[in-house]
């Protein structure tokens, strides 16, 4: 094993500056994705995001820049939300419950699509 990747996360030090997912804009709401993949089970949700979130953090992704806490008003109540990065959104669909059909769907849209451009 070369020196550069014997120590976990030197392979992304080079990567930092130039590329894309270090500088995401949050565009997306969780609950929307959510919305569009037909999941409305809460514990679903959280799991889902719990693993992108670890996913984020084992590859040394910036969490702040890829996942903000936000709150909305729902009429008289106050709901939780996420603001996510197009990787957030990413790694949540690959982390979600492939048993829905719209997410099994929606991966298999990813791999090809990585295959394709691979």
């Amino acid at each position: 094993m070369t020196e550069q990747f014997s120590q976990p996360g030197n392979y992304i030090e080079p990567l930092q500056a130039p590329y894309w997912f270090f500088e995401a804009k949050l565009n997306y709401l969780l609950t929307e994705v959510m919305e569009e993949l037909g999941i409305d089970n809460e514990n679903d949700i959280a799991t889902s995001l719990s693993r992108a979130l670890r996913a984020c953090d084992t590859l040394q992704l910036p969490i702040s820049r890829n996942f903000r806490k936000v709150f909305r008003s729902e009429g008289h109540q106050m709901k939780s939300d996420w603001e996510i990065s197009p990787v957030a959104c990413y790694l949540l669909v690959i982390n979600c419950n492939p048993t829905y059909e719209s997410v099994a769907k929606a991966q298999l849209y990813f791999a090809l699509n990585r295959v394709a451009h691979g």
